[in-house]
């Protein structure tokens, strides 16, 4: 796995969806409503996901890319639920409940779409540009 290229675009990543973040809370929620922003900002960050994926596939093209894509495809998924923990309660200080409400797909919330991009994106960019 190239890590420096993997880490770099999970980097970019997280500050697409950062930016995102704050642009769908301040503008985008006052013209569609608080669940039209969350629905908003889970599509721009997975179509982010997969803009990354791409590029990292074009770099790892070759033999080994499986193996490639799916250890980025971990690194990435870790990396973020990482992120979202120990920066959203130890530095934001959001609750641990309010953390884990994020994942109840069945409430509407569609954060766990964005982890199975994470995973599954770099596969699928990968396949897309070696068969």
């Amino acid at each position: 796995m190239k890590s420096g290229l993997a880490m770099g675009l999970w980097l970019v990543m997280a500050a697409i969806a950062i930016g995102n973040g704050y642009v769908g809370n301040i503008v985008i929620a006052g013209l569609v409503g608080d669940y039209g922003a969350h629905v908003y900002k889970t599509v721009v960050v997975i179509l982010a996901v997969f803009l990354m994926a791409w590029i990292y596939a074009r770099q790892t093209r070759g033999v080994e890319w499986a193996g490639e894509a799916l250890a980025v495809g971990i690194l990435w998924l870790g990396l973020t639920i990482v992120f979202e923990f120990v920066v959203g309660h130890f530095v934001l200080g959001s609750p641990w409940e309010t953390l884990i409400a994020d994942y109840r797909i069945w409430n509407g919330r569609l954060w766990p779409l964005v982890l199975l991009s994470e995973l599954v994106a770099p596969l699928l960019m990968g396949w897309r540009l070696n068969r």
